[in-house]
């Protein structure tokens, strides 16, 4: 059964949008929980009537802080709206359809029964430890500009950075423990020597039992990254799953995805980049901010743009995601120069002007369009 698809088409009946077909589907979709189904929508159609539809100011707080509640939880309501979470929020501009969908959801919320009627309808009957289906895929997404924490089935916390996805098995009752990751993640899994936890990504696998490290791992980068900052990983190459790396606490591994991917054109690659890859990958030692006890690289999670020593062009890629903007290279030099810095409060003309004045390049800004010259 999908719930997010009950929870649409919930809103849609309520909102009297729905469509003789959508009706029906809602109705299919309900019937496993016969004892349930009209006492739900009585209960929630006598809420959102007497609501008052002036009130939307609070509407809007009472979901945003339901919204939070289920995030926390692991669980994520998706629907063809906007995405909305706790970064985006004050800058969000709701549509009035998308505003009569969170009144139907308020609703929802402070029916007490609903919990119980939530936990019926998330719960999936097992076909065998082993037997995974599309249905039983979460699918976290985050946007750019926007990050996120998730609480996985077995406990484990992860902070999803901007511009990633993380797909997982709703109940991890496998002999493993799986998640498959695009993007940038923040892990701070949960100690279990029987059922081993695995990340896979387009270039490595990483294999732990229990400990806090950081993936970066999004398809556009130049390098994919592994950075331990407690108890040990596991880093196999998916080209070559022979190869295996163990990391310890405050160690890195930086692999070229030049080099996973086409080795036999690597050197005309690094001839037309000017950057020298190293095929068998680079383990070194974490690197901190100044007068910090924050390391560079799990840094974002603490709301902190941070870069150590970085070429431009890598900067620019952090920048892209973490203020969702576009930057374009006119002088083509500047994306070689090396520069340092962390960004805590400022907004994106701050942290350009600062970059300026530090490194000497110009820039236009024209809307979300920054380019470099």
């Amino acid at each position: 059964m999908c719930n997010d698809r009950i929870w649409i088409l919930m809103t849609r009946k309520l909102s009297g949008e729905a469509t003789s077909t959508e009706l029906k589907e809602l109705d299919m979709l309900l019937s496993p929980l016969q004892e349930y189904n009209n006492t739900v929508f009585t209960k929630i159609a006598g809420v959102w009537n007497e609501t008052p539809a002036h009130d939307r100011d609070f509407m809007e707080a009472t979901y945003l802080a339901h919204l939070e509640r289920m995030k926390d939880k692991g669980v994520v309501i998706s629907t063809d709206e906007p995405m909305l979470v706790e970064d985006a929020i004050d800058n969000k501009r709701l549509s009035k359809r998308w505003i009569s969908l969170k009144m139907v959801a308020f609703a929802a919320i402070f029916i007490a029964f609903m919990a119980g009627a939530w936990f019926l309808l998330t719960a999936k009957p097992s076909f065998g430890k082993d037997t995974y289906t599309a249905s039983a895929i979460k699918e976290i997404k985050t946007p750019k500009g926007v990050r996120t924490k998730i609480k996985l089935p077995d406990g484990s916390d992860v902070w999803l950075n901007a511009g990633s996805k993380l797909n997982y098995d709703k109940k991890f009752d496998g002999g493993i423990r799986e998640v498959y990751l695009t993007g940038e993640a923040y892990f701070d899994v949960v100690h279990n020597a029987e059922k081993p936890f695995i990340i896979h990504t387009s270039k490595v696998n990483v294999k732990v039992l229990g400990t806090q490290f950081n993936v970066k791992a999004y398809d556009d980068d130049k390098t994919t990254e592994t950075s331990l900052i407690k108890g040990s990983v596991e880093v196999f190459l998916k080209n070559d799953p022979s190869k295996k790396y163990l990391l310890r606490p405050n160690q890195k591994l930086v692999l070229s995805n030049e080099s996973l991917v086409l080795p036999a054109n690597l050197a005309v690659k690094e001839e037309a980049s000017g950057i020298k890859f190293n095929p068998q990958g680079e383990i070194t030692e974490l690197s901190y901010l100044h007068d910090e006890k924050v390391d560079v690289e799990s840094s974002w999670t603490r709301n902190i743009l941070s870069f150590e020593d970085e070429q431009f062009s890598a900067v620019a890629k952090k920048m892209e995601r973490w203020y969702d903007i576009t930057i374009v290279f006119r002088n083509k030099r500047w994306e070689r120069e090396y520069m340092s810095g962390s960004f805590e409060k400022e907004n994106m003309e701050q942290a350009l002007i600062a970059l300026k004045y530090t490194t000497g390049f110009n820039y236009r800004s024209e809307g979300k369009r920054i380019t470099i010259y």
